[in-house]
């Protein structure tokens, strides 16, 4: 899935940054704490990274909140990012499953992420 900000006028790039920094991270949380949790599997395997999309899968598991892995993505993109693709990626075989709703817990997880994103930006 793919989102893209555009900026109408002038905007200071420290601004511009700060902005697209936090509907990055708002958007991974919401994946984050969205996903149906099982065995923490493939909660814990939401990645970020700027430039490269992640293609691995990784053995973290995650059955509670997204601190850690919030830590992790804050400490990924504390550099300039406006202008570059930041890569938001699950490499689990069944995230998709989960997302059209196998698990009862919570269908169309990444969709609502990506919908509350598009409001954010709305305001910006």
């Amino acid at each position: 899935m793919q989102m893209t900000m555009k900026v109408k006028g002038k905007v200071d790039r420290k601004d511009l940054d700060k902005a697209f920094r936090s509907i990055c991270l708002g958007i991974y949380k919401d994946v984050i704490l969205g996903t149906p949790v099982d065995t923490g599997r493939a909660r814990g395997n939401w990645q970020i990274a700027v430039g490269v999309p992640p293609r691995e899968e990784i053995a973290r598991k995650e059955r509670g909140g997204a601190t850690n892995q919030m830590n992790e993505a804050k400490s990924k993109i504390n550099r300039p990012i406006a202008g570059k693709s930041v890569f938001m990626a699950n490499n689990v075989g069944y995230i998709m499953e989960l997302e059209e709703g196998s698990s009862p817990q919570s269908k169309g997880f990444i969709a609502r992420a990506l919908k509350r994103a598009e409001i954010r930006t709305e305001v910006i």
